[in-house]
Protein backbone atom coordinates (compact mmCIF):
# COMPACT_ATOMS: atom_id res chain seq x y z
CA UNK A 1 0.00 0.00 0.00
CA UNK A 2 1.53 3.31 -1.10
CA UNK A 3 1.88 6.02 1.97
CA UNK A 4 -0.01 9.38 0.86
CA UNK A 5 3.71 10.81 0.15
CA UNK A 6 3.98 8.15 -2.60
CA UNK A 7 0.70 8.99 -4.40
CA UNK A 8 1.36 12.34 -4.77
CA UNK A 9 4.54 11.28 -6.37
CA UNK A 10 2.71 9.19 -8.23
CA UNK A 11 0.33 11.82 -9.40
CA UNK A 12 2.68 14.23 -10.02
CA UNK A 13 4.36 12.11 -12.67
CA UNK A 14 1.29 10.95 -13.92
CA UNK A 15 0.77 14.52 -14.24
CA UNK A 16 3.92 14.91 -16.27
CA UNK A 17 3.20 12.43 -18.52
CA UNK A 18 -0.16 14.09 -19.28
CA UNK A 19 2.13 17.68 -20.13
CA UNK A 20 4.62 15.67 -22.42
CA UNK A 21 1.90 14.41 -24.15
CA UNK A 22 0.21 17.98 -24.91
CA UNK A 23 3.96 19.46 -25.62
CA UNK A 24 4.31 16.63 -28.46
CA UNK A 25 0.90 17.76 -29.85
CA UNK A 26 2.38 21.65 -29.58
CA UNK A 27 5.01 20.26 -31.55
CA UNK A 28 3.39 18.60 -34.20
CA UNK A 29 1.36 21.51 -34.78
CA UNK A 30 4.53 24.10 -34.38
CA UNK A 31 5.56 21.20 -37.46
CA UNK A 32 2.34 21.57 -38.97
CA UNK A 33 2.65 26.03 -38.95
CA UNK A 34 6.25 25.78 -40.36
CA UNK A 35 5.00 23.78 -42.64
CA UNK A 36 2.49 25.83 -43.42
CA UNK A 37 4.50 29.17 -43.40
CA UNK A 38 6.45 27.78 -46.13
CA UNK A 39 4.36 26.85 -48.16
CA UNK A 40 2.84 30.23 -48.06
CA UNK A 41 6.08 31.57 -48.91
CA UNK A 42 6.40 29.18 -52.16
CA UNK A 43 2.74 30.62 -53.08
CA UNK A 44 4.15 33.88 -53.19
CA UNK A 45 7.28 33.30 -54.60
CA UNK A 46 5.24 31.88 -57.52
CA UNK A 47 3.62 34.52 -57.56
CA UNK A 48 6.53 36.95 -57.87
CA UNK A 49 5.99 38.87 -54.82
CA UNK A 50 9.62 37.35 -53.64
CA UNK A 51 12.69 36.82 -55.49
CA UNK A 52 13.76 33.45 -54.31
CA UNK A 53 15.21 31.02 -56.87
CA UNK A 54 11.97 28.80 -57.49
CA UNK A 55 13.37 25.46 -57.66
CA UNK A 56 15.17 26.20 -54.37
CA UNK A 57 12.19 27.12 -52.51
CA UNK A 58 9.79 23.76 -54.30
CA UNK A 59 12.94 21.79 -52.47
CA UNK A 60 12.37 23.10 -49.10
CA UNK A 61 8.68 22.71 -49.13
CA UNK A 62 8.64 19.18 -50.23
CA UNK A 63 11.75 17.94 -48.30
CA UNK A 64 9.76 19.85 -45.25
CA UNK A 65 6.29 17.49 -45.73
CA UNK A 66 7.92 14.28 -46.55
CA UNK A 67 9.29 14.91 -42.78
CA UNK A 68 6.18 16.05 -41.58
CA UNK A 69 5.08 12.43 -42.31
CA UNK A 70 6.55 10.44 -39.44
CA UNK A 71 5.21 12.52 -36.73
CA UNK A 72 1.72 12.51 -38.16
CA UNK A 73 1.90 9.21 -38.42
CA UNK A 74 3.00 8.53 -34.82
CA UNK A 75 0.17 11.09 -33.82
CA UNK A 76 -2.50 8.88 -35.23
CA UNK A 77 -1.29 5.35 -34.82
CA UNK A 78 2.03 6.05 -32.07
CA UNK A 79 1.54 6.60 -28.34
CA UNK A 80 2.68 10.05 -27.74
CA UNK A 81 3.42 9.24 -24.01
CA UNK A 82 6.37 7.57 -24.84
CA UNK A 83 9.06 9.47 -23.76
CA UNK A 84 11.65 8.71 -27.04
CA UNK A 85 8.81 10.79 -29.40
CA UNK A 86 9.44 13.99 -27.90
CA UNK A 87 13.53 13.79 -28.72
CA UNK A 88 12.43 12.38 -32.43
CA UNK A 89 10.56 15.13 -32.90
CA UNK A 90 12.55 17.60 -31.48
CA UNK A 91 15.80 16.06 -34.01
CA UNK A 92 13.05 15.88 -36.76
CA UNK A 93 12.74 19.86 -35.97
CA UNK A 94 16.01 20.55 -36.16
CA UNK A 95 16.61 18.98 -39.41
CA UNK A 96 14.37 20.55 -41.06
CA UNK A 97 15.22 24.04 -40.13
CA UNK A 98 19.07 23.08 -41.30
CA UNK A 99 17.37 21.63 -44.88
CA UNK A 100 15.37 25.44 -44.91
CA UNK A 101 18.77 27.35 -43.91
CA UNK A 102 21.17 25.82 -46.22
CA UNK A 103 18.55 26.38 -49.63
CA UNK A 104 17.48 30.01 -48.67
CA UNK A 105 20.45 30.80 -46.53
CA UNK A 106 20.18 34.27 -45.16
CA UNK A 107 16.52 34.49 -45.73
CA UNK A 108 16.06 31.80 -43.13
CA UNK A 109 18.98 31.88 -40.57
CA UNK A 110 16.53 33.14 -37.35
CA UNK A 111 15.08 29.29 -38.05
CA UNK A 112 17.95 27.73 -36.00
CA UNK A 113 16.55 29.44 -32.84
CA UNK A 114 12.89 27.61 -33.45
CA UNK A 115 14.42 24.13 -32.35
CA UNK A 116 14.99 25.66 -28.50
CA UNK A 117 11.65 27.53 -28.42
CA UNK A 118 9.86 24.08 -29.42
CA UNK A 119 12.49 21.96 -26.55
CA UNK A 120 11.67 24.50 -23.70
CA UNK A 121 8.13 23.60 -23.67
CA UNK A 122 8.73 19.88 -22.67
CA UNK A 123 10.52 21.52 -19.30
CA UNK A 124 13.45 19.28 -18.84
CA UNK A 125 17.27 20.64 -18.63
CA UNK A 126 18.27 17.26 -21.15
CA UNK A 127 15.89 18.36 -23.49
CA UNK A 128 16.95 21.08 -24.35
CA UNK A 129 20.76 20.70 -24.32
CA UNK A 130 20.02 17.47 -26.88
CA UNK A 131 18.12 20.09 -29.26
CA UNK A 132 21.19 22.19 -28.78
CA UNK A 133 23.69 19.47 -29.35
CA UNK A 134 21.44 17.92 -32.64
CA UNK A 135 21.14 22.03 -33.49
CA UNK A 136 24.83 22.38 -33.60
CA UNK A 137 25.39 19.43 -36.28
CA UNK A 138 22.16 20.47 -38.49
CA UNK A 139 23.66 23.94 -38.27
CA UNK A 140 27.45 22.50 -39.79
CA UNK A 141 26.16 20.77 -42.17
CA UNK A 142 23.36 23.25 -43.44
CA UNK A 143 25.68 25.99 -43.65
CA UNK A 144 28.41 24.20 -45.64
CA UNK A 145 25.07 22.64 -47.72
CA UNK A 146 24.04 25.90 -48.05
CA UNK A 147 27.30 27.98 -49.21
CA UNK A 148 27.47 25.48 -52.06
CA UNK A 149 24.06 24.60 -53.27
CA UNK A 150 21.33 27.20 -51.38
CA UNK A 151 21.19 31.17 -52.22
CA UNK A 152 24.66 32.78 -51.77
CA UNK A 153 25.13 35.53 -49.15
CA UNK A 154 26.64 37.68 -51.90
CA UNK A 155 23.23 38.20 -52.89
CA UNK A 156 22.99 40.41 -49.93
CA UNK A 157 25.03 42.50 -51.95
CA UNK A 158 24.47 42.37 -55.02
CA UNK A 159 20.69 42.43 -54.98
CA UNK A 160 20.58 38.72 -56.65
CA UNK A 161 19.15 35.13 -56.12
CA UNK A 162 21.95 32.95 -57.48
CA UNK A 163 23.60 30.50 -55.92
CA UNK A 164 27.08 30.17 -55.83
CA UNK A 165 27.83 28.14 -58.50
CA UNK A 166 26.55 31.39 -60.83
CA UNK A 167 28.75 33.40 -59.78
CA UNK A 168 31.52 31.07 -60.40
CA UNK A 169 30.85 29.75 -63.99
CA UNK A 170 29.87 33.75 -64.85
CA UNK A 171 32.82 35.34 -63.72
CA UNK A 172 35.57 36.14 -66.45
CA UNK A 173 38.23 39.11 -66.51
CA UNK A 174 37.10 41.67 -64.10
CA UNK A 175 33.64 41.03 -63.90
CA UNK A 176 32.96 39.34 -60.09
CA UNK A 177 36.50 40.01 -58.97
CA UNK A 178 35.62 39.30 -55.30
CA UNK A 179 37.07 36.20 -54.33
CA UNK A 180 36.25 33.00 -52.80
CA UNK A 181 38.13 31.29 -49.86
CA UNK A 182 40.72 28.39 -50.56
CA UNK A 183 39.63 26.55 -47.07
CA UNK A 184 35.86 27.22 -47.73
CA UNK A 185 34.92 24.33 -44.88
CA UNK A 186 37.05 26.16 -42.38
CA UNK A 187 36.34 29.40 -42.96
CA UNK A 188 32.38 28.16 -42.39
CA UNK A 189 32.88 26.77 -39.66
CA UNK A 190 35.01 29.42 -37.67
CA UNK A 191 33.42 32.40 -39.09
CA UNK A 192 29.18 31.41 -39.32
CA UNK A 193 28.73 28.23 -37.14
CA UNK A 194 30.94 29.05 -34.59
CA UNK A 195 29.52 32.64 -33.96
CA UNK A 196 25.99 31.44 -34.28
CA UNK A 197 26.76 28.14 -31.82
CA UNK A 198 27.59 30.40 -29.07
CA UNK A 199 24.56 32.75 -29.66
CA UNK A 200 22.41 29.91 -29.64
CA UNK A 201 24.78 28.57 -26.39
CA UNK A 202 23.39 31.96 -23.99
CA UNK A 203 19.65 31.40 -25.47
CA UNK A 204 20.40 27.70 -24.61
CA UNK A 205 21.32 28.97 -20.58
CA UNK A 206 18.37 31.68 -20.70
CA UNK A 207 15.87 28.66 -21.48
CA UNK A 208 17.28 26.12 -18.70
CA UNK A 209 16.92 28.61 -16.39
CA UNK A 210 13.61 29.39 -17.26
CA UNK A 211 12.58 25.22 -17.07
CA UNK A 212 14.08 25.14 -14.04
CA UNK A 213 11.64 27.94 -12.62
CA UNK A 214 8.90 26.89 -14.56
CA UNK A 215 9.44 23.46 -13.03
CA UNK A 216 9.65 24.42 -9.08
CA UNK A 217 6.56 26.22 -10.06
CA UNK A 218 5.15 23.34 -11.20
CA UNK A 219 5.94 21.17 -8.37
CA UNK A 220 4.65 23.82 -5.68
CA UNK A 221 0.98 23.69 -7.67
CA UNK A 222 0.97 20.63 -7.41
CA UNK A 223 1.73 20.41 -3.54
CA UNK A 224 -0.73 22.91 -3.27
CA UNK A 225 -3.19 21.05 -5.21
CA UNK A 226 -2.58 18.05 -3.42
CA UNK A 227 -2.96 19.48 0.23
CA UNK A 228 -5.49 21.37 -1.02
CA UNK A 229 -7.88 18.28 -1.71
CA UNK A 230 -6.34 15.71 -0.21
CA UNK A 231 -6.41 14.31 3.31
CA UNK A 232 -2.99 13.81 4.33
CA UNK A 233 -3.71 11.83 7.57
CA UNK A 234 -5.21 9.23 5.36
CA UNK A 235 -4.11 9.28 1.90
CA UNK A 236 -7.69 10.01 -0.03
CA UNK A 237 -9.74 12.96 -1.16
CA UNK A 238 -10.80 15.42 1.76
CA UNK A 239 -14.44 17.13 2.14
CA UNK A 240 -13.46 19.71 0.25
CA UNK A 241 -12.37 18.35 -3.26
CA UNK A 242 -15.84 15.87 -2.13
CA UNK A 243 -18.16 18.83 -2.01
CA UNK A 244 -16.33 20.17 -5.31
CA UNK A 245 -17.23 17.01 -7.20
CA UNK A 246 -20.58 16.48 -6.14
CA UNK A 247 -21.10 19.66 -7.40
CA UNK A 248 -19.44 20.20 -10.22
CA UNK A 249 -18.42 16.83 -11.59
CA UNK A 250 -21.26 14.22 -10.56
CA UNK A 251 -23.74 15.42 -11.83
CA UNK A 252 -22.51 14.95 -15.38
CA UNK A 253 -22.45 11.37 -14.86
CA UNK A 254 -24.94 9.03 -16.22
CA UNK A 255 -24.77 6.03 -13.26
CA UNK A 256 -23.00 6.22 -10.39
CA UNK A 257 -23.19 4.41 -7.07
CA UNK A 258 -22.35 5.78 -3.50
CA UNK A 259 -21.30 3.79 -0.18
CA UNK A 260 -20.67 5.17 3.33
CA UNK A 261 -18.53 3.98 5.86
CA UNK A 262 -18.44 5.11 9.30
CA UNK A 263 -16.19 3.22 11.76
CA UNK A 264 -18.31 1.94 15.26
CA UNK A 265 -17.34 2.84 19.23
CA UNK A 266 -14.62 5.38 17.70
CA UNK A 267 -15.63 7.29 20.72
CA UNK A 268 -15.37 4.21 22.85
CA UNK A 269 -11.80 3.55 21.63
CA UNK A 270 -10.74 6.76 21.99
CA UNK A 271 -11.93 7.21 25.52
CA UNK A 272 -10.38 3.49 26.68
CA UNK A 273 -7.24 3.29 24.74
CA UNK A 274 -6.41 7.27 23.51
CA UNK A 275 -6.98 9.09 20.51
CA UNK A 276 -3.43 7.86 19.22
CA UNK A 277 -5.67 4.09 18.58
CA UNK A 278 -8.39 5.72 17.68
CA UNK A 279 -6.48 7.28 15.05
CA UNK A 280 -4.99 3.92 14.44
CA UNK A 281 -8.07 2.80 13.55
CA UNK A 282 -9.44 5.64 11.24
CA UNK A 283 -5.72 4.85 9.18
CA UNK A 284 -6.64 0.75 9.02
CA UNK A 285 -10.04 1.66 7.12
CA UNK A 286 -8.87 4.27 4.85
CA UNK A 287 -5.75 1.97 3.96
CA UNK A 288 -8.35 -0.92 3.17
CA UNK A 289 -10.72 1.39 1.34
CA UNK A 290 -7.67 3.31 -0.81
CA UNK A 291 -6.65 -0.56 -2.49
CA UNK A 292 -9.78 0.20 -4.46
CA UNK A 293 -9.39 3.59 -5.01
CA UNK A 294 -9.18 4.12 -9.03
CA UNK A 295 -9.84 7.02 -11.72
CA UNK A 296 -13.38 6.03 -11.63
CA UNK A 297 -13.67 4.89 -8.00
CA UNK A 298 -12.75 7.89 -5.80
CA UNK A 299 -12.57 7.80 -1.74
CA UNK A 300 -13.72 10.99 0.10
CA UNK A 301 -12.97 11.28 4.25
CA UNK A 302 -16.20 13.12 5.04
CA UNK A 303 -15.97 13.38 8.58
CA UNK A 304 -13.58 12.50 11.29
CA UNK A 305 -14.46 8.44 10.94
CA UNK A 306 -16.65 8.00 7.77
CA UNK A 307 -15.63 7.61 4.59
CA UNK A 308 -17.67 7.93 0.75
CA UNK A 309 -17.01 5.80 -2.35
CA UNK A 310 -18.72 7.06 -4.98
CA UNK A 311 -18.42 4.95 -8.26
CA UNK A 312 -18.75 6.20 -11.80
CA UNK A 313 -20.57 3.62 -14.25
CA UNK A 314 -20.47 1.16 -11.81
CA UNK A 315 -20.84 -2.87 -13.18
CA UNK A 316 -23.98 -4.64 -11.57
CA UNK A 317 -23.22 -5.72 -8.30
CA UNK A 318 -20.27 -3.56 -7.79
CA UNK A 319 -20.75 -1.97 -4.63
CA UNK A 320 -21.99 -4.96 -3.32
CA UNK A 321 -19.21 -6.96 -4.12
CA UNK A 322 -16.60 -3.99 -2.79
CA UNK A 323 -18.37 -3.59 0.66
CA UNK A 324 -18.17 -7.44 1.19
CA UNK A 325 -14.08 -7.95 0.06
CA UNK A 326 -13.58 -4.52 2.52
CA UNK A 327 -15.84 -6.67 5.62
CA UNK A 328 -13.40 -9.31 4.77
CA UNK A 329 -10.09 -7.27 5.45
CA UNK A 330 -11.49 -5.78 8.39
CA UNK A 331 -12.26 -9.13 9.75
CA UNK A 332 -8.36 -10.63 8.85
CA UNK A 333 -7.39 -7.06 10.60
CA UNK A 334 -9.08 -8.35 13.75
CA UNK A 335 -7.09 -11.17 14.02
CA UNK A 336 -4.96 -11.43 16.73
CA UNK A 337 -5.59 -7.46 17.15
CA UNK A 338 -5.93 -5.50 20.86
CA UNK A 339 -8.17 -3.61 19.67
CA UNK A 340 -11.36 -4.71 17.14
CA UNK A 341 -12.60 -2.65 14.36
CA UNK A 342 -15.27 -2.54 12.37
CA UNK A 343 -17.49 -0.17 10.47
CA UNK A 344 -21.04 0.71 9.30
CA UNK A 345 -22.07 0.57 5.68
CA UNK A 346 -24.68 1.40 3.34
CA UNK A 347 -25.30 2.02 -0.37
CA UNK A 348 -27.38 3.10 -2.90
CA UNK A 349 -26.91 3.61 -6.87
CA UNK A 350 -28.85 6.22 -8.96
CA UNK A 351 -28.77 8.88 -11.96
CA UNK A 352 -25.55 11.22 -11.72
CA UNK A 353 -28.14 14.29 -12.05
CA UNK A 354 -29.72 12.98 -8.42
CA UNK A 355 -26.23 13.17 -6.55
CA UNK A 356 -27.22 14.56 -3.51
CA UNK A 357 -30.29 11.90 -3.41
CA UNK A 358 -28.31 8.79 -4.15
CA UNK A 359 -25.94 10.38 -1.31
CA UNK A 360 -28.80 10.92 1.42
CA UNK A 361 -30.10 7.40 0.55
CA UNK A 362 -26.85 5.73 0.96
CA UNK A 363 -26.15 7.48 4.16
CA UNK A 364 -29.53 6.68 5.78
CA UNK A 365 -28.73 2.72 4.85
CA UNK A 366 -25.16 3.11 6.57
CA UNK A 367 -27.57 4.58 10.01
CA UNK A 368 -29.74 1.58 9.69
CA UNK A 369 -26.77 -0.50 9.62
CA UNK A 370 -24.92 1.36 12.24
CA UNK A 371 -28.33 0.50 14.50
CA UNK A 372 -28.51 -2.83 13.86
CA UNK A 373 -24.85 -3.45 15.22
CA UNK A 374 -26.13 -1.81 18.25
CA UNK A 375 -29.22 -3.66 18.72
CA UNK A 376 -26.65 -6.97 18.02
CA UNK A 377 -24.62 -6.15 20.70
CA UNK A 378 -26.95 -5.13 23.06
Amino acid sequence: MNTPKEDFRKKYKQELVIQEVNSNKHTLKGFLWILIALALVWLLNMAGLFEVDKKLVTIALLSTFLLFIPPLYIYIKGDLAKPEIKYFFLFLICVVSGIIVAILSFHAVMLYVIPLLFAIQYRRKKTIWFTYIVNIFTMLISTVLGFYFGLCDLNILLQSQHVRSYYLSSASGLALSLPFNEHPLFVITVFAVLPRSIILFVFAIMMQYTVTSHNKDAYRIAQLTYFKETDTKTGVFNKNKYEEMVTTYYPRVDRIAVIFWDLNNLKYINDKYGHLMGDKMIEKLSSILREYSTDYCRIYRVGGDEFVMIIDYPEPNEARMIMNAVEKQLQLANENAEVKISSAVGHASGRGKQILKVIETADAHMYENKKQCKESRA
